[in-house]
């Protein structure tokens, strides 16, 4: 009976000291300091490559605090509100989810925009203005690279949902 409580007592303390995967962690974000030193720790245990989706999405959250919040500090405050208490994984995805967004958000103007000059450009044919044939090249350029972007930011989110 002895024996098996040394058994059972040893295999507790085993899995006490296993280490806890990153996804599961719980965010430490109540003051500036308090994230800077939980980020610091997260690097030491790690590294840096782990951390790539975990500082886009706080970079993300802090992003889409612009329209409320007029100071940076107070983008920073809502950012770490919100994930403060949070799982990083639960945190990356509030980031990520934040970035589809935002990209979203910046897509449609841009769209509308080349729909218009490419409708100004079907009405003058050959006489298009430069300017709005140069508009259309760019505004084209910038879709692509935000159309990228979203695919990007929603594997991202796939990846992130299928590893809860």
């Amino acid at each position: 009976m002895l024996r098996w409580l040394v058994v059972v007592v040893l295999l507790g303390t085993l899995l006490g000291c296993a280490k806890q995967a990153l996804p599961d962690i719980i965010v430490r974000a109540g003051s500036e300091e308090e994230l800077a030193a939980f980020r610091a720790e997260l690097v030491e245990r790690f590294g840096t490559e782990p951390l790539v989706a975990y500082d886009t999405a706080l970079r993300e959250l802090q992003l889409a605090g612009m329209e409320r919040f007029p100071s940076a500090a107070e983008r920073a405050a809502a950012m770490r509100a919100a994930v403060n208490g949070q799982t990083v994984r639960a945190a990356e995805i509030l980031g990520w989810q934040a970035r589809r967004a935002r990209l979203l958000a910046e897509i449609k103007p841009m769209a509308e925009t080349l729909e218009r000059d490419l409708q100004t450009r079907e009405r003058y044919g050959a006489g298009t203005p430069v300017i709005v044939a140069n508009r259309i090249q760019n505004v084209q350029d910038i879709l692509a690279r935000l159309r990228g972007d979203l695919l990007t930011a929603e594997q991202q989110l796939e990846a992130l949902s299928g590893k809860q």
